[in-house]
């Protein structure tokens, strides 16, 4: 008999012809792959976001405030047989934690990135201190389960290698056409994940040359005062036309100030695009081939383009021999430590 699985998570949603929307695909695809082993919903925000990604077949209950999100919490803690998959430390999460440990309901936090960099770079110090008490107290009294140890340093945690690629990732891979520069970011168009120091960065090499483009794929803050050779593209549910996107180009770049297990670089090795990273993230290149890490400025990151392109054949060739983690894989090593 499978056990009741409650996901709780800051992830605002839409509800628009009975549907549900997310914005966040991790979230969606990471409920689909535990509904194998668990009898799986989600409570999550309600917002008015613009619809991306739709979540089938999952029962999932939105609230649209705090205290309804609490309440709804409080209404799952008397089923049966529950455990709780906390993903992230919020305010909404943060609460949830300890009406949970009051009820002494088993919670497992799962942790993505550095929240403490994320919080320090948007809101400041003040803020982090905040933070830092409330994942103090979250990590004493969840089992933690991390993306990359660091994360909590000092503490005790199950590492996990997370990944949203299945086999259909690596088919029918290429060798794009060269002629032009074509570099993707795929991601939330946020401050922490570095796309304005990207934007900056590409103007400048927009400027010593004309045969590159730069692709935005994602939804977030509103970007002013893009260039021509700035093409900006919505959020991409279908798999079959994300997987496209990663072949029209020949780089992808990720210029986050923190990650921990960055979906994008796993997906863009599968496809055989070479990755450009900055050093405020080096620890995600690991051992795979492929991954470029440069200086957060124009002259290093033209050097690194450069080198990519005029190595592409043999760049490809030795990625071949890279080895990824799978959604499969992924979700039963969760489903292992939860279900301990």
């Amino acid at each position: 008999m499978k056990k009741n699985l409650f996901i709780l998570n800051n992830e605002k949603c839409f509800k628009k012809d009975n549907k549900i929307f997310c914005q966040n695909i991790e979230i969606k695809l990471l409920a689909e792959d535990l509904e194998r082993y668990f009898n799986t919903s989600l409570i999550l925000r309600s917002a008015k976001i613009n619809p991306v990604h739709e979540i089938q077949n999952l029962k999932t209950s939105i609230a649209s405030n705090i205290f309804l999100f609490l309440l709804k919490v409080l209404i799952s803690a008397f089923h049966k047989n529950t455990r709780y998959l906390i993903i992230s430390i919020t305010p909404y999460t943060f609460l949830s934690s300890i009406i949970l440990f009051l009820l002494r309901r088993k919670v497992f936090l799962y942790l993505r990135s550095d929240g403490k960099k994320e919080v320090n770079l948007i809101l400041g110090k003040k803020f982090l201190i905040i933070y830092k008490i409330m994942e103090n107290i979250m990590t004493k009294y969840s089992k933690v389960i991390v993306v990359n140890k660091s994360i909590v340093e000092g503490k005790e945690c199950e590492l996990v290698n997370p990944s949203s690629i299945d086999d259909t990732w690596r088919l029918n891979t290429s060798l794009p056409s060269l002629d032009k520069i074509k570099i993707l970011y795929v991601g939330r168009l946020k401050i922490e994940k570095g796309i304005y120091s990207l934007i900056s960065i590409f103007k400048e090499l927009n400027n010593l040359r004309k045969d590159i483009t730069l692709t935005l794929i994602g939804h977030g803050e509103k970007i002013q005062n893009l260039i021509s050779t700035i093409i900006l593209i919505p959020p991409i549910s279908s798999k079959t036309d994300l997987i496209g996107k990663y072949d029209e180009h020949n780089i992808v770049v990720l210029p986050s100030f923190t990650e921990g297990h960055p979906r994008v670089l796993i997906e863009s090795l599968a496809r055989k695009r070479p990755i450009i990273i900055f050093e405020e993230i080096k620890h995600v290149k690991q051992n795979y081939n492929g991954v470029y890490v440069c200086k957060r400025n124009v002259k290093s990151f033209s050097e690194t383009v450069n080198h990519i392109i005029k190595n592409y054949n043999s760049i490809q060739n030795q990625m071949e021999k890279n080895t990824y983690p799978t959604k499969d894989k992924f979700a039963s090593q969760l489903k292992n430590i939860i279900s301990d």
